[in-house]
């Protein structure tokens, strides 16, 4: 089995996007293999909050335009406070040039980097994600995580021709109709992480993780 920064993959992502989250997140026996903790929504919390968590984390504070929550603090500061815990950071290929400070930073202390891309209304085309891709990977981006709105068969086809295509590591999933499809299926085909909720999700086609295990389990016994 492959690994990224210490991981094995295809691995688990439980997003934390709450205080009830991050408490849940504390209290939970059965554990993903990463919590993703969205400081969009937790803007206030103090890091020494994250002690009691027993998984690596990946840090991203989400661009408004792709899904974030509007915040008053400056998403540079908010990063950098919790770059030091963090063993990903995710920055979307939009922001790179508002956050290249932290970007750079966490090449420095050897945190890997996820450079990402959320397209809430449509899947585009092949060929427009393949350059969107390339200059993820001109930015020195370990993973390159890919989320698209998947309505119909042929958006989810576009995805798994790219995911097969690159041949590199890419976490791709899809919301929408085919969001719980692709969230099973491309794990098997390559992609390197899949992103559940704790607790409710944060967009249609998103999975729980308890939703998500019981799936596979169902799917491994048949």
């Amino acid at each position: 089995m492959a690994a990224v920064g210490g991981i094995n993959i295809p691995a688990v992502v439980g997003v934390i996007a709450s205080s009830e989250e991050l408490r849940f997140a504390s209290r939970m026996r059965a554990l993903p293999d990463l919590f993703e903790l969205r400081l969009d929504h937790l803007p206030t919390l103090d890091p020494e909050m994250l002690s009691k968590l027993r998984r690596p984390l990946i840090i991203t504070a989400r661009h408004p335009a792709e899904g974030g929550k509007k915040v008053r603090i400056n998403r540079r500061d908010l990063l950098l406070r919790f770059l030091a815990r963090a063993q990903f950071l995710d920055v979307e290929l939009r922001s790179l040039p508002e956050l290249r400070e932290v970007w750079e930073k966490a090449a420095r202390l050897q945190i890997r980097r996820i450079c990402s891309l959320h397209d809430f209304a449509r899947t585009p085309s092949l060929a427009q994600l393949q350059k969107q891709f390339q200059r993820a990977q001109n930015a020195g981006a370990d993973i390159f995580k890919l989320v698209t709105r998947a309505d119909t068969s042929n958006d989810l086809f576009t995805l798994l021709q790219f995911l097969r295509g690159t041949r590199r590591r890419c976490s791709v999933m899809a919301m929408g109709k085919f969001g719980g499809l692709s969230r099973l299926l491309f794990p098997e085909c390559g992609s390197v992480f899949v992103y559940t909720a704790l607790r409710r999700p944060l967009h249609s086609g998103q999975l729980t993780f308890e939703q998500l295990r019981r799936l596979r389990d169902s799917y491994t016994k048949n």
